[in-house]
């Protein structure tokens, strides 16, 4: 049975070695369209270079406001790679709850699904004298000069090799809903996270063949762990439902 050291190298033994099979499926115009592991990895190094050119590097935080999406996951895994930390929100979140965990967490980047979100966190940068850490925006879809695209580009122009974390690293903060106070951020090594998917292929086995309607949300530790990361070490496939309200159909 493989076993995962950390996080960086689950991703990469999964990804060379379920290379061609589908990984995360897209609804558009009816229909699902997939993209292969092969594809996700040659992102997930663009996007490494990118941030790192960024100034993001070992001990940084990295926060991301999406839901569910394949940018998301290229996010989080380009983050590992770079040693750095990974802290996501929820697009339905108040501004000022965001405000909150991007100043505990000391987020440098901020990943955005969409100009909506972009605009709301704008007057959060230090350069706008907002949060004293945050210094870039990255919408995901944007071709602009901090756009998700832009990014990419700047990491195939610097490419950045992965650093193999230790499992005592922190790889991320899941914070908690917050409906007593202020959300605690609770810090998640690569051990706590491998060390569950190493126990899942003990007991729950799945295949390259299975394939996940993707709902739960990567935000949260079960949809982070059990599927994202779960179903990635195994060569599983997941497609992204279009929302909650679309589950049955």
């Amino acid at each position: 049975m493989e076993t995962f050291e950390n996080l960086v190298d689950m991703f990469e033994k999964s990804t060379k070695k379920y290379a061609d099979r589908p990984l995360f499926g897209v609804k558009k115009g009816g229909a699902y369209h997939w993209i292969t592991y092969r594809e996700i990895a040659k992102e997930v190094d663009e996007f490494r270079g990118g941030l790192a050119a960024l100034g993001v590097g070992q001990g940084d935080t990295v926060a991301v406001i999406a839901d569910n999406r394949p940018e998301w996951a290229v996010g989080a895994y380009a983050v590992y790679g770079l040693g750095a930390q990974y802290v996501p929100m929820y697009e339905a979140q108040l501004p000022k709850e965001w405000e909150y965990i991007l100043k505990d967490s000391g987020a440098k980047v901020l990943l955005v699904a969409n100009s909506k979100i972009a605009e709301k966190c704008r007057p959060m940068l230090a350069s706008n004298g907002g949060v004293a850490t945050l210094e870039h925006i990255v919408e995901f879809g944007s071709k602009g000069p901090d756009g998700y695209a832009t990014v990419l580009e700047k990491g195939r122009a610097n490419p950045k090799p992965s650093v193999q974390a230790k499992p005592e690293d922190v790889c991320g903060f899941i914070y908690t809903s917050g409906t007593t106070g202020n959300p605690k951020g609770v810090l998640l090594t690569h051990s706590n996270i491998t060390s569950n998917i190493n126990a899942v292929h003990q007991i729950f086995p799945m295949s390259p063949e299975d394939v996940s309607l993707s709902f739960l949300p990567w935000a949260h530790s079960f949809g982070q762990t059990c599927e994202l990361h779960g179903l990635l070490s195994y060569g599983a496939s997941m497609g992204l439902a279009e929302s909650v309200a679309t589950i049955i159909d």
